[in-house]
């Protein structure tokens, strides 16, 4: 009998998979469409632990809630454990539960031409136990026959819409097989096939093709031109035949290749392999495989390999590869893990081209990281540096973390066979961090470097330290060493202790203990050994904090201030109805200072108060202007009698003078009063004489066309001072050049140097970067001279050139466009050079 009754009141859905909490049998016996009628057919399959299917009721309330007409729910008795029972909902057809493999669906009489339909209702089902595994459903909508268009990464797309409420989901662990039409037996054993428009949901991935094979075990075969895409609809994988896994929900593809936009930063990950297949999570495997970002990998780069894993959203990793430039294979790795997410981590960044360049020191060179890594829980690369005159250098840096957390571990060395020195020498850096428990911590380091470096000559050091940290809610205590040396020529120790308590909201405190010596062997050999107790006690109410400390050193040769105790207030609101804004602080307590280092001097011990008060900042408009001034007072005391006194002040006035000129005038001014190193040599030392300073900055601009600015300053001493200019112009939108320097008036100066800095297009795809000094009264104009070169190939790499001549270098790179963190990046008009130091690989 035709189905296409039942079909047309599957179709009211709108395109959407009506699924149960149950399942059918293995495959839908006798769905056929007729010549009359269209047909759309529905099978569900679903498997428990043991790998047998599960048969169970076909539609639940899912189905009610897909329609636009709400229903009443069927009362039921069942307990809290069992599923619900199907909802009846007027045209819309669901399933009997029923014995044995077997299940008989209820029709919707069609209604003819000028009738209208009449519906009988089914009888209420009786509820059964639900079979679903725990987890998030997953919505299915049904989509066309050929892959949708994914929009590539880096271009930006419409935000998504929410789901509606009550869309029919697929719970995790079932599949689900959409067609036009199915033909075959229902039992298992039976096979049956699947024609017209198929679609095969499970976990986040959906294959589609025109026509889909059950053997009536556990594989599906779909041809037909299939495709496998992702729920978000941006990786799809093509082939000429899928097949398709119920049970494990893995598939093969026979000449399987693809794209994805997931992870990279601009355009798709292109990739194609033999033998390639997917598991349940959406990983890719597969052999002799074929990955790029070019859009036209002959005019670009590709890599090849012996196999390859692509764990979307994560990386993709390459066993044996090989880079390839157009038809040129140029380099080798072992293992490439291409990361699809951003890196902080520099140890997990990969380096996929090498970096060659030449310098006079170290001549031509070679640079490369050979990247490795098991697991997020093993990772790092090797490095391998060949330089002509000074030698071969290997490196190594790795990081392990225990899978539980409990343990973390990074390891970098550096050797170096150097020919110049006629030595080898390495560095070595260990971190190690412990989580013995929950509240308990560890953190451990050891540094050792020789006299490695370029017209470098030091001694080997070598730093140790480690800390061990236990934290509660409310406190927490560090125990800390620090040791280092400097060859024969110094070393010193160092071990520390510091508790930290929550007493309750408004009070706290902290104690440290610290003891440390030093020795040195600078032609006179010294030691020096001295211990440090502080204590800090804070405490806060709703008017004002309070803090006190107690700091005493106890060193053979003296140094510092001990604060025997000291004493500060600070409050909130000190005068809070001024008319300026008002804020305080009081600071008083006893001190003793060491002796100083000179014959005849004695040690000081006695109190000091500090009353500090300031006034602003005062805003205010005066003509069109924005003014803005600060006052800073501190009034010292003594014990000895001494009294001095600092007076600071700010002000600054900011004027708009039509739409393209702004002047900005500033003024600074300290006033001293009272000794300068008296009574403490080290406490509240202050200058003997009085200072002044104006500067003004005149910038005339129009939008981002240019902008010139000019700066004054004065002293108020009678000596002319500088005059700086910056201009910075935009002949053409890709393209700023940006003149710096300063002119000194006076007999014979004037312009003596100006830095230039220009950026501009120099042909396709390309830009330069040109930065020099002008030395308008050196025997050479331009010197200094440093170029950058950049060029974008096939949308995809990046060739960049960087020659300085004040080292006589030249460094040559390549870095991929796509994938996070690869390109290497300048800022115009930034303070500092726009040329990078290095690439960033």
């Amino acid at each position: 009998m035709p189905f296409g009754k039942l079909i047309r009141g599957l179709a009211a859905i709108a395109g959407f998979a009506v699924l149960a909490a149950g399942a059918v049998p293995a495959w839908a016996n006798g769905v056929t469409a007729d010549d009359n009628d269209q047909a759309l057919a529905l099978v569900l399959f679903s498997k428990q632990t043991c790998g047998r299917y599960v048969e169970t009721n076909f539609l639940n309330d899912a189905v009610a809630q897909a329609t636009a007409v709400p229903s009443a729910s069927p009362t039921s008795s069942a307990p809290p454990s069992a599923a619900p029972g199907p909802v009846t909902t007027p045209g819309l057809p669901y399933a009997q539960p029923g014995s044995g493999s077997t299940f008989q669906l209820l029709q919707t009489p069609r209604p003819q031409p000028g009738s209208t339909a009449q519906v009988s209702p089914p009888p209420v089902p009786v509820p059964t136990t639900s079979p679903l595994p725990s987890g998030e459903p997953v919505f299915l909508i049904r989509g066309g026959e050929t892959p949708p268009p994914m929009t590539p990464a880096g271009v930006s797309t419409p935000q998504p819409t929410p789901t509606p409420t009550g869309a029919p989901t697929l719970s995790p662990g079932y599949v689900a097989v959409i067609a036009d039409s199915v033909t075959g037996g229902t039992k298992k054993g039976e096979p049956g096939d699947a024609v017209g428009n198929v679609h095969i949901y499970y976990g986040d991935e959906e294959i589609v093709g025109d026509k889909a094979h059950f053997d009536g075990e556990r594989t599906v075969t779909i041809t037909g031109h299939p495709f496998l895409i992702n729920h978000t609809h941006d990786s799809v994988l093509t082939a000429d035949v899928i097949t398709f896994d119920t049970l494990a929900e893995t598939a093969k593809l026979v000449n399987g290749n693809g794209e994805s936009a997931q992870g990279i930063e601009r355009g798709f990950v292109h990739f194609k392999a033999d033998d390639l297949h997917t598991d349940p999570d959406g990983t890719a495997h597969g052999i002799d495989p074929f990955v790029t970002t070019c859009e036209n990998p002959r005019a670009g780069y590709h890599i090849t390999g012996k196999t390859m894993d692509v764990i979307p959203g994560d990386k993709i990793v390459i066993n044996k590869a090989v880079l390839w430039l157009g038809a040129a294979a140029i380099f080798y790795l072992p293992k490439l893990v291409i990361p699809l997410r951003t890196v902080d981590d520099q140890r997990a960044r990969p380096q996929f081209f090498p970096e060659v360049g030449y310098d006079s020191y170290e001549g031509a060179w070679i640079k490369m990281r050979v990247p490795f890594g098991k697991d997020q829980y093993y990772y790092g690369y090797y490095i391998i540096n060949y330089f002509t005159k000074a030698g071969l250098g290997i490196g190594y840096v790795g990081f392990y973390s225990s899978r539980r957390g409990r343990r973390t571990v990074s390891i970098n060395f550096y050797g170096m066979n150097d020919r110049l020195q006629g030595s080898r020498t390495y560095n070595v850096a260990a971190q190690e961090q412990e989580n013995f428990s929950e509240h308990l911590r560890g953190n451990f380091q050891f540094g050792y470097q020789s006299n490695y470096g370029a017209l470098t000559n030091i001694p080997p050091n070598e730093t140790l330290s480690g800390a061990i940290v236990h934290q509660t809610q409310n406190t927490s205590q560090n125990y800390s060493y620090t040791h280092s040396s400097v060859g024969t020529q110094s070393s010193s120790n160092s071990l520390s202790f510091t508790d930290t308590r929550q007493i309750n909201q408004n009070l706290d405190q902290a104690v440290s203990f610290n003891m440390s010596n030093s020795s040195s062997n600078f032609g006179t050999s010294s030691y020096d050994a001295s211990s440090e107790f502080d204590y800090l006690m804070h405490y806060t109410t709703a008017g004002a904090d309070y803090q006190l400390e107690y700091d005493k050193t106890y060193a053979q040769q003296g140094f510092g201030i001990d604060k025997i105790p000291e004493f500060q207030v600070r409050p909130y609101e000190f005068f809070p109805h001024f008319f300026i804004p008002l804020t305080a602080q009081l600071t008083v307590g006893e001190y003793s200072e060491p002796p100083a280092q000179f014959p005849g001097s004695t040690s000081l011990a006695t109190w000091r108060g500090d009353a500090g008060i300031v006034l602003g900042p005062a805003l205010a408009k005066i003509w069109g202007s924005d003014f803005q001034a600060t006052v800073d007072i501190d009034q010292y005391a003594y014990g000895t009698g001494d009294l001095k006194g600092t007076v600071q002040q700010t002000a600054s006035l900011t004027t708009p003078i039509g739409t393209h000129v702004v002047n900005s005038l500033t003024y600074n001014e300290a006033n001293y009063n009272g000794p300068a190193l008296v009574p403490f040599q080290y406490l509240d030392q202050q200058p003997t004489e009085n200072l002044k300073n104006a500067q003004d900055l005149v910038r005339f601009f129009n939008d981002d066309t240019y902008t010139v600015a000019l700066g004054f300053s004065t002293n108020f001493n009678g000596m002319a001072q500088p005059v700086s200019y910056q201009i910075t112009a935009r002949p053409s939108p890709r393209s700023v050049v940006l003149l710096s320097g300063s002119f000194q008036p006076g007999p014979g100066l004037g312009f003596e140097t100006t830095n230039l800095q220009l950026s501009t297009p120099f042909g396709r795809d390309a830009s330069l970067q040109f930065v020099t000094d002008l030395q308008w009264k050196g025997p050479e104009f331009l010197s200094n001279k440093i170029i950058y070169y950049t060029r974008t190939i096939g949308n995809c790499y990046q060739v960049q050139v960087l020659y300085s001549e004040a080292s006589r270098s030249v460094n040559v790179g390549l870095s991929l466009l796509a994938f996070p963190n690869q390109t290497a990046t300048f800022a115009i008009g930034q303070p500092g050079s726009i040329i990078p130091s290095t690439f960033n690989f």
